[in-house]
């Protein structure tokens, strides 16, 4: 069994477009649940007693099933101190369901996390955005910029969070990785506005973007439970990656347990699984005009599918140590 450690996920995607190549992986990941050949389970929450709610005080497990690229995997972690460090993904060989690697999801979490939303922005964003507004600049955002990038012709940035020093890192980094013009702006409404697609990338349960910053024609992809408002649901044409897992996520994706409570917001108002988008069955966007919100939470098959790829590169590049988990007379 092979043990990646966060150098190693490092190296294995040194020098590529570890973001553009993941984006690809997703879509296929997505349009195999379409068809129904993957199998996952809503994410498993079990919170610490004596700090019942809190966000980091928990252990979470999250499994998923791909048959078709020949693997299964579960993503175990907790949110130690809000840094997401104490995560692995343990993947399986489907034919068997041997163990064949542990995997640290440090940094290939963050590359998971925005894929989606590459294949989000390819299917259903405006045939000609070019710009995008992002609310947060960490780790996440930097993720979702670049899967973004991958898939449109992005030719400007503006980007808020609350520290300005964050702000001009991520102006920095994302000029030198990107190539295009990024501006840091001084408030959220003024990164989104006017944006073709508006990211929202920030630690969540803090409402960041307001249903009256809507504009015609944009895609608003958000990260985090309660970043943004219910005026926003309801003013959006609402596409999610999982909804079993949006509506009924623990601890709650806000705001739509309130929604759902007061009758403003139901299954059938999700206007499709977005699996059913990429793989043709269900329409996208049907104008320039209409406002989309679309949201993926974490599912195990995009684990599957990000393990899957990574643990390939690193088998190719000799990266790893090999464990003598399970050997005979061990």
């Amino acid at each position: 069994m092979l043990f990646l450690a966060e150098e190693d996920v490092l190296k294995a995607v040194e020098g590529r477009n570890a973001c553009g190549e993941a984006v690809t992986v997703i879509e296929e990941v997505l349009r195999q649940q379409s068809e129904g050949s993957t199998f996952h389970l809503k994410r498993l929450t079990m919170e610490h007693p004596d700090h019942p709610g809190h966000l980091w005080h928990n252990i979470r497990i999250l499994p998923g099933m791909v048959p078709e690229l020949g693997y299964a995997a579960v993503r175990v972690y907790s949110g130690y101190r809000g840094t997401n460090r104490s995560e692995v993904i343990c993947l399986f060989d489907w034919k068997d369901m041997e163990m064949v690697a542990i995997i640290s999801d440090y940094h290939l979490h963050a590359i998971r996390t925005a894929s989606p939303y590459g294949v989000a922005a390819k299917y259903l964003a405006r045939a000609d955005a070019h710009t995008i507004g992002v609310i947060g600049t960490g780790r996440y955002a930097k993720g979702f910029v670049q899967a973004c990038c991958s898939v449109r012709d992005i030719r400007s940035i503006k980007a808020y969070s609350r520290s300005a020093d964050n702000r001009r890192r991520f102006q920095e980094e994302m000029t030198a990785a990107l190539g295009i013009e990024v501006t840091a702006v001084e408030s959220g409404r003024e990164a989104v506005r006017n944006a073709d697609i508006m990211l929202l990338a920030t630690s969540g349960n803090t409402t960041v973007f307001e249903g009256s910053w809507l504009e015609p024609g944009a895609l608003v992809m958000s990260l985090a439970p309660g970043e943004f408002d219910e005026a926003t649901v309801e003013g959006s044409r609402v596409f999610l990656s999982g909804t079993d897992q949006v509506l009924g996520d623990s601890p709650p994706r806000k705001p739509f347990p309130a929604l759902l409570a007061s009758g403003k917001f139901g299954r059938d108002d999700v206007a499709a699984e977005f699996c059913d988008v990429v793989a043709g069955k269900k329409p996208g966007r049907r104008s320039d005009d209409e406002i989309i919100l679309y949201e993926s939470p974490g599912m195990g098959i995009l684990d599957v599918g990000v393990a899957s790829w990574i643990y390939g590169l690193a088998r190719e590049k000799g990266l790893g140590t090999e464990l003598p988990f399970g050997e005979e007379g061990s």
